[in-house]
């Protein structure tokens, strides 16, 4: 499908499926595993069955199936292994855009570093997301096995693993909030979130945001 020429292709479907196909259910996770907090929900129970607990150890092993499914994809795609390569890729310039946001936050404003598709911010977000749900799915299986069926894995084992899983998975709240915040409601950035639902972004915004990226007119 043609692109108007007001906006510039962002993301194809596969990455678009590939996002929120993680993000839907790691939001899930999140929620339900933050019920062990709150007596009352994490008490609620039906036909005998706790029914938060129940619904995340669920949702956490059709995660670990997606996450196999994302990276079976990935290691089959040329044009998506070096669109996470991109992604990866930290270089100078992505310091000096750190440098660069780190003064504006002190309100010595100055011209922003242009940036290529992606900035120093997004390539960091992606790093620590991938990072905290490999960690969170390694110690999710051992305590979602030791949840369904207990004499599988020992108990050192489990008591140690559950510090680590809740300890990242409460790491990963600010990391999570500020992320749907620069996507949905912050005015400079939310734009990107049209590239993340239909795959494009607006022309004039990725010209001010990602300059080295965008490409030109046809």
């Amino acid at each position: 499908m043609a692109v108007p020429s007001a906006f510039v292709r962002r993301f194809d479907l596969t990455s678009r499926l590939i996002h929120w196909s993680l993000a839907v259910p790691f939001l899930l996770l999140l929620l339900t595993g933050l019920t062990n907090y709150a007596p009352r929900l994490k008490a609620l129970q039906f036909a005998g069955f706790r029914v938060f607990a129940w619904a995340h150890v669920l949702l956490g092993f059709a995660m670990v199936a997606v996450a196999l499914v994302v990276l079976l994809t990935l290691l089959r795609s040329r044009a998506l292994r070096a669109e996470a390569a991109t992604l990866a890729d930290l270089t100078d310039a992505d310091q000096r855009w750190l440098e660069h946001q780190a003064r504006a936050l002190l309100g010595r404003h100055k011209a922003e570093p242009p940036v290529g598709r992606f900035n120093a911010g997004q390539r960091l977000n992606a790093l620590a997301s991938t990072a905290a749900t490999a960690a969170l799915l390694a110690t999710g299986i051992v305590l979602g096995v030791n949840y369904v069926q207990k004499d599988v894995i020992e108990v050192a084992t489990v008591n140690a693993v559950f510090p680590w899983h809740t300890v990242i998975a409460l790491a990963t709240i600010p990391l999570v909030a500020g992320h749907i915040y620069l996507a949905a409601v912050h005015p400079g950035t939310r734009e990107s979130l049209r590239g993340m639902t239909r795959g494009v972004v607006r022309r004039d915004w990725a010209t001010r945001h990602h300059p080295r990226w965008v490409p030109p007119t046809d």
